[in-house]
């Protein structure tokens, strides 16, 4: 038997059998951002940064319209420049490290009244000028459109064209290895810095996601793993990405990807194609987690409603290289039926299309809580909230006193969500034979809970018959 000392969640697996046939939203993200722009990029590498608004992610993490080499910046632009809704908090996790990921630059600079622009992606702290004196010659910084602007000082000339040398951020050399990370000697890199979200920051990781990487296997299976009982208890769920070059640029292909990756975890939910507006490009996983915390949102942050059929601001599918892909209903209900989500254009709008998690596959047998996206999600919120409502409670006496506190609690929360329609059923109970004398004397105590959630109305077909009966309103009648 494990020693235990704390407040802990497990999922049971359901007892029910189907014939073949918090804690609120909060969404992770790790990738690359242009920190290079930062007067202090160091404190922007490898740790949880929480970002409210476009200006809040420019002010900490810089931004720039060149997403294949920082990601984040995608991220950032889909959740706060949204038309359907901007959306937030998030986390992001950055780990492109100016000091690693670098390259030796030159650039001879056009001078006009004092004034040039540098276009490469200069790490602004390294930026020099022979026989110049940054800060008394010259100022650096960075403008919103990604460029470097030199200005001279009063007093101060520069000439024109003047040679300036620099580091410059290099994406070339970010592998795999970083966005995984991990834990040496205490301190934490990549996936791994999840761990110091709730300890720094007091908020519970719910959905992991690293668009642009996560269509590496490698990567995809670290935020499966890392996503199971992050700091031994919160539960999240991941996004990804299919590929989407020339191996997986048909819906056969995708289909075929999927299957020879093994991208079909109970808590991952994937994506094809990218989405496309205003010449932007996304991957799927980014537009998943604006339109899974959009609707939790109009939840209260309660995950029991699919993010499928709801509005996404895109215009468009497409591939990798770019190019345009076209298909209707019928062709996105093919990558439904093998547990894919994608997009679909509805009733003059686009949506996200597709109610399922990676682990589903028609026609095959499935648990029935791991059938839908949201259940998994709603199951999850469960565990973490019991043990987010409790953690204090850990080390008191536990008297029937108390058992009953909690009981009560925990039936009127249940029974509220249950009245909103977020769980069909729920009961918590406290039984004898769930806690033997020899856990007790431990002091290890379980609670059980019964719970159904809230199905999804993945179709709903109205059956229409004809019938000779009216025909009798020919002659004046009504119907027989």
């Amino acid at each position: 038997m494990v020693y235990k000392h704390g407040v802990f969640g497990s999922i049971e697996p359901s007892t029910d059998t189907l014939p073949p046939a918090g804690v609120g939203t909060l969404p992770v993200y790790i990738g690359t951002a242009p920190v290079q722009q930062l007067a202090n990029p160091a404190a922007a590498v490898n740790v949880p940064i929480v970002i409210n608004n476009f200006d809040d992610a420019a002010a900490k993490i810089g931004y720039s319209d060149d997403w294949k080499t920082f990601t984040l910046c995608e991220v950032v632009y889909a959740h706060f420049k949204n038309k359907v809704q901007p959306i937030g908090p998030i986390i992001v996790i950055n780990i492109m490290d100016p000091t690693v990921h670098s390259s030796v630059g030159t650039s001879s600079v056009a001078i006009t009244n004092g004034v040039g622009y540098i276009t490469d992606q200069a790490i602004l702290s390294t930026i020099a000028i022979t026989g110049k004196v940054k800060g008394t010659d010259y100022k650096a910084e960075y403008l919103p459109d990604g460029r470097v602007k030199l200005t001279s000082l009063t007093g101060q000339t520069l000439v024109n064209p003047t040679s300036a040398t620099y580091n410059k951020m290099d994406a070339t050399v970010v592998t795999d290895a970083d966005i995984i990370g991990g834990n040496l000697g205490g301190i934490r890199t990549g996936i791994a810095v999840a761990d110091l979200i709730y300890q720094t920051l007091n908020q519970v990781p719910t959905i992991l996601a690293a668009p642009g990487w996560s269509h590496h296997k490698l990567i995809k299976e670290a935020l499966i793993t890392r996503a199971h009982k992050i700091n031994g208890h919160w539960d999240a769920v991941v996004l990804a990405d299919l590929n989407v070059d020339s191996t997986a640029d048909t819906i056969t292909e995708a289909i075929a990807w999927k299957s020879t990756n093994d991208y079909s975890d109970v808590p991952l939910k994937v994506g094809w194609p990218k989405a496309e507006v205003s010449g932007h490009q996304f991957w799927a996983s980014t537009i998943m987690g604006v339109r899974m915390q959009q609707t939790d949102y109009a939840n209260d942050n309660v995950p029991y409603e699919s993010p499928s059929n709801k509005r996404v601001d895109i215009t468009s599918t497409v591939l990798g290289s770019g190019a345009k892909i076209q298909f209707d209903e019928v062709q996105a209900n093919e990558l439904n039926a093998k547990g894919i989500t994608t997009f679909n254009f509805r009733d003059g709008m686009w949506v996200l299309w597709g109610p399922h998690n990676a682990n589903y596959e028609y026609g095959t047998d499935i648990d029935p809580e791991n059938v839908f996206d949201s259940s998994i999600r709603m199951l999850r919120y469960l565990t973490n909230s019991f043990q987010s409502r409790y953690g204090k409670d850990v080390d008191d006496p536990l008297n029937r006193s108390k058992v009953d506190t909690i009981l009560n609690d925990c039936g009127v929360w249940l029974s509220g969500l249950i009245a909103d329609g977020k769980l069909l059923s729920a009961s918590i109970s406290f039984n004898e034979t769930s806690n033997p004398t020899s856990s007790i004397v431990e002091g290890d105590f379980v609670f059980d809970i019964l719970t159904t959630t809230t199905p999804v109305a993945k179709s709903l077909t109205f059956k229409v018959r004809y019938t000779t009966a009216g025909l009798s309103a020919l002659f004046g009648g009504g119907e027989s």
